[in-house]
């Protein structure tokens, strides 16, 4: 009887609707979305990053933040922490490779800008103030260069081709 009180109490810890979940990511398609293998569904999810906005691809350091994601994660077991679903269907959540908060680490290295709008991670937020001060990753850009994915977009409406 303890344990089933245990494990009872474990879901309620829980907060209602969030999910977690376990699986291999099989894609990274950019430096703040990837593709997780999923056998308790026996699918593939697209997962966007929580709290962490990357360089386009075609913008500088966009294909060096989608590297540093492929060196953390690729092929790996991930867990993913679901916080929210965004405008295009993807689950937005918190994602750990071991005891790597890959999000946190990502902004750490100067591969991703804390997402502003949505961030509730103190941990992304020091990461990032650590990179822009020590000029790693796109930190050490030109300002001209270091320009936020929203405001690249704007001024390459084709998406820099």
């Amino acid at each position: 009887m303890p344990a089933r009180l245990a494990l009872l109490l474990l879901f309620v810890a829980v907060p209602a609707g969030a999910t977690v979940f376990s699986g291999t990511v099989t894609r990274v398609k950019d430096g703040d979305s990837i593709l997780v293998h999923r056998p308790d569904v026996k699918r593939t999810s697209e997962v966007r990053l929580a709290g962490i906005d990357a360089p386009e691809l075609a913008q500088p350091w966009g294909i060096q933040s989608r590297t540093a994601l492929r060196r953390m994660v690729q092929d790996r077991s991930v867990r993913v922490e679901v916080t929210d679903r965004d405008a295009y269907g993807r689950l937005v959540g918190r994602v750990w490779q071991g005891r790597t908060h890959v999000n946190a680490a990502l902004a750490a290295g100067g591969n991703a800008w804390a997402f502003d709008r949505y961030l509730k991670d103190r941990e992304i937020r020091a990461g990032q103030n650590r990179a822009r001060r020590e000029r790693r990753g796109l930190w050490a850009l030109p300002p001209e260069q270091r320009l936020p994915p929203p405001t690249w977009r704007d001024r390459h409406p084709t998406g820099g081709r």
